[in-house]
């Protein structure tokens, strides 16, 4: 065999300084940690090799009891919580909604369900005959509509209703009124004007309901000349998570009449009726995620194919094509099919929940997942088939485990870190990807080794010619990579990459588009428009809950309840104190109008004739048709002193059209409830906890990020462990992170909790690229077998490490990089917003990753001296001389002692 330039085939033993062990010097902590710092990684996956290869036939079967956890996916259901899945659990939000379920006695989230109503022909809502029709429907809907919630009980909403029945019962009014206003425009007693009408005294605040609308003052009846939407929001009480459930039933009972009746036509269906709530967004999230099935089969299809392909040129290059390797490519894509129905077994057993993200999972491992085998299986070929199956696992595993350990541990690590990740729906994707590929890793071990032992041990002919060819491009492609010309042309190219990377990093907008993250074909886009562009345009309220008792009796605490309440609506965009729901306000309106002849609803007698304002005339006020919906926004008691112990008040804000605006808001709502400490005040908002998460985005993606780094260079110093070589690993691994992270912004993705998970799997994604070539370059001998004796060459220049390098990791990486790409790619074609996310960040990641584990970390790389790749940070701690962990070698003595016997130096004309 013939050596390249500047190499030299030598004896095992020289590998080791001919120092005397006494000679060396001995610093105090090696003393005491020398033994454990002379372990290696290769040893043991040397033994662990020899182990596997003498019983592949156990590890087999210890694969498959491994595998039976995969039975705990029986019955494994799927559930979203798109409304808070995606808050920061110590988001201040959270709070605010515990302090919400407090006031309410409920065990879980405010619930509330949104019916909206259009009119088909796309004319006006207030029509009469669109009314009537829209009443008879909410009558049945409210009254009528039942849902089996099991065990044969069948509920109807006045079952969970409690105080909010009659919220809605404003239509009824308004309906009649019109209909008599319309009968006889001179009727006295009726001004049934938008936003406020007024009927017998008792005013109906429309703008709670009708939206949409223009008024035109000349007509008699009403100044409602236009109303697009008819909203009725169907609150309730629920007061544990049984009732939630039940409720939710009903929530899609609600949706699905809505959807049929909808879909019908003729002159008896007027209106169209779109229903939106937390339930129905999960369900659909849902239903979409299912959508990926067969896309995962085309994905699934594509790999066999790919892989089939590409493990074939591999055996036909050296030898080894034959049937079996239809065995070895089907092995190949078991490694991660296997590790993914695990997971999802793991996942169910420990409870959690399988939302649509876990959906994704699939598409990612399957092909990440299968790049230890693809790297096992490069390195197992390059192998002599004269050595003992055992040793060859052993010297194989030497080589490749190292790498594969430090890119397995990296990923699952940055999966981790997104686990603890606060938001729920993101921590669930994670956890389930870091068993997946832990999993994968385990399966290479144990099922991808022995069956390449069983398969694979003898050449069925003589190597490709090819490959001369090869190793002469790549000695060619080498000399261009190191050349210093080359270096100072990829400087300034990735100076302008990193130009708008940075830019692009530090240009993207903390975003949470609610309508992106639903499915494209969705119904639930329609009335999720509605909400965001008509209705929370004209009314966008904020609830605030006065948590301590309020004394009204007493003037100075009442003017304290005061400032509070003309603090909120004197803001910018609120639209008034006549729209402000107050039960203490609609109270002291009762209290001196009304209230001054009050009688008791139950006995018909007049109670009291009180005019100091205090709490004698709160029950005839409850109890009054008008006024009987406060008993749901005030917790009551009536033997304490002061009665009212706490009381929830609503404020109407208008024009809060974008993000910006909520948050700007938001904050200031928090701010007047924190400057009123004797009150206890606290506000609730439906969207605080999308606030929250847009605000947290940032910070979030920053500490992300830098926890990650530091977890990817330290899992780097312990495998890697030359200090230089962990140095280039990790920028490189940040320079692609921030490749993607930019590149995503021009991309037009804003950072969100998806866009965030997916920027931590890149940085996972990445170390697959840069941590090979790291690891092999610094590999000082180059191990082979001649005639039954395993000998070693020095590498001596950087293009020979170079051509070492890509030798063993240029068609594995080739192949994750495409088969990962082939997995996922068919994502696109849903075109829905977090399947793309993950579609444009790995599409970006194997782009990056490419480029700087095959062009610039080699090319950098070849500008150092050799020598100082020879150095590892236990050298640098204790004083002394060894090897690289990624190489096969050891500095023990007595290990190399026992293997010299193996070695033979080549003759004069071998070396020639």
């Amino acid at each position: 065999m013939s050596s390249a330039e500047g190499e030299q085939f030598i004896h095992r033993p020289t590998v080791i300084s001919t120092a005397s062990a006494a000679s060396r010097p001995r610093h105090k902590t090696f003393e005491l940690l020398g033994p454990f710092s002379n372990i290696s990684l290769a040893e043991m996956y040397k033994v662990c090799g020899k182990i596997i290869g003498r019983f592949p036939v156990p590890f087999i079967i210890a694969t498959a009891i491994m595998c039976s956890a995969a039975l705990g996916a029986i019955g494994l259901q799927m559930k979203d919580n798109v409304r808070d899945g995606y808050t920061p659990k110590n988001s201040q939000s959270r709070l605010e909604n515990k302090i919400y379920r407090e006031f309410l006695g409920s065990e879980g989230d405010p619930v509330m369900t949104t019916v909206l109503m259009t009119a088909k022909d796309g004319g006006s809502m207030h029509r009469i005959e669109y009314l009537e029709e829209a009443q008879r429907q909410w009558l049945y809907i409210s009254k009528n509509l039942s849902v089996d919630v099991g065990d044969g009980q069948f509920m109807k909403f006045g079952d969970f209703c409690g105080h909010y029945c009659q919220a809605n019962d404003i239509l009824q009014y308004f309906l009649s009124a019109y209909k008599t206003k319309s009968a006889d425009p001179t009727v006295d007693g009726y001004q049934l004007d938008y936003p406020i009408a007024t009927v017998m005294g008792y005013q109906l605040h429309l703008e709670r309901n009708f939206f949409g609308v223009t008024t035109n003052q000349s007509n008699p009846v009403t100044n409602i000349q236009m109303m697009r939407v008819l909203t009725l929001p169907v609150l309730s009480e629920v007061k544990t998570f049984e009732d939630t459930d039940k409720l939710n039933k009903w929530e899609l009972a609600v949706y699905n009449y809505a959807t049929g009746y909808s879909a019908l036509d003729g002159p008896n269906h007027l209106v169209e009726i779109n229903v939106i709530g937390a339930e129905v967004v999960d369900t659909e999230m849902n239903k979409d995620a299912q959508k990926m099935v067969p896309y995962f089969i085309v994905g699934i299809v594509s790999m066999i194919i790919f892989i089939f392909i590409t493990v074939s040129i591999s055996a036909s290059y050296y030898g080894y094509f034959s049937w079996r390797i239809g065995l070895i490519a089907l092995a190949c894509l078991m490694v991660p099919i296997l590790a993914i129905l695990t997971a999802f077994g793991i996942n169910n057993m420990l409870g959690n929940r399988t939302n649509s993200p876990m959906m994704i999972m699939p598409f990612l491992i399957n092909g990440i997942g299968v790049n230890d085998a693809f790297l096992t299986l490069q390195n197992w070929l390059q192998h002599s088939p004269d050595l003992p199956s055992g040793k060859r696992l052993g010297y194989m595993l030497s080589e490749a485990g190292p790498s594969i350990t430090t890119t397995t541990l990296t990923n699952v690590i940055v999966f981790l870190i997104g686990w603890m990740n606060p938001t729920e729906e993101m921590s669930i994707f994670c956890l389930g990807c870091a068993i997946s590929l832990l999993l994968a890793y385990v399966y290479t071990l144990t099922f991808f080794c022995p069956v390449l032992v069983l398969l694979l041990n003898e050449r069925v002919k003589e190597p490709s010619k090819l490959e001369r060819s090869f190793n002469k491009a790549l000695e060619f492609y080498a000399k261009i990579v190191c050349s210093r010309w080359t270096f100072l042309l990829l400087m300034l190219g990735v100076a302008v990459y990193w130009g708008f990377g940075i830019y692009g990093t530090l240009r993207i907008q903390a975003v949470l588009n609610t309508a992106k993250i639903l499915p494209l074909e969705t119904p639930i886009r329609k009335p999720n428009r509605i909400i965001e562009e008509t209705v929370w345009k004209e009314f966008y309220p904020v609830t605030v809950i006065v948590n301590n008792p309020v004394d009204i009796s007493n003037p100075s605490k009442l003017s304290i309840f005061e400032s509070l309440v003309h603090d909120f609506e004197s803001m910018e965009k609120c639209r008034g104190s006549e729209y402000t729901i107050s039960p203490i306000r609609d109270y002291q309106t009762y209290f001196y109008g009304v209230g001054a002849e009050d009688f008791d609803y139950e006995d018909e007698t007049v109670k009291n004739t009180s005019t100091t304002f205090d709490f004698s005339k709160l029950a005839g006020f409850l109890e009054n048709p008008i006024n009987k919906h406060h008993k749901g926004t005030m917790k009551l008691n009536f033997s304490n002193t002061v009665p009212i112990r706490k009381v929830q008040l609503i404020f109407a804000y208008e024009n809060v059209t974008s993000w910006d605006d909520r948050i700007k808001i938001m904050e200031d709502w928090r701010h007047i409830a924190s400057s009123y400490d004797t009150l206890n005040v606290s506000v609730w908002n439906v969207n605080a906890m999308f606030v929250d998460q847009m605000q947290s985005l940032k910070g979030l993606a920053i500490s992300n990020a830098l926890v990650t780094l530091g977890c990817m260079a330290a899992v780097c110093i312990v495998f890697i462990r030359n200090p230089l070589s962990v140095s280039l690993a990790t920028a490189s691994i940040l320079s692609i992170s921030i490749g993607v992270t930019g590149y995503l912004c021009f991309w037009d993705l804003d950072l969100d909790p998806v866009t965030l998970c997916a920027v931590i799997v890149s940085i996972g994604m990445s170390v697959d690229f840069v941590a090979h070539v790291a690891c092999h370059y610094q590999v000082r001998y180059k191990e082979f077998e001649e005639n039954g004796v395993v000998k070693k060459i020095e590498m001596k220049t950087p293009e020979s490490r170079v051509v070492n390098s890509l030798s063993n990791v240029l068609w594995p990486m080739v192949q994750s990089a495409f088969s990962t790409l082939l997995c996922v790619l068919p994502l696109a074609i849903l075109q829905n917003y977090l399947p793309m996310v993950f579609v444009k960040t790995i599409l970006l990641v194997v782009i990056w990753g490419m480029f700087h584990g095959l062009v610039l970390l080699p090319c950098i790389l070849a500008q150092f001296p050799l020598s100082v790749f020879n150095k590892t940070f236990a050298d640098l701690l204790f004083g002394r001389t060894s090897s690289s962990s990624c190489s096969s070698e050891t500095d023990s003595e007595e290990d190399t002692m026992a293997e010299a016997q193996e070695m033979t130096p080549l003759s004069i004309a071998d070396k020639a």
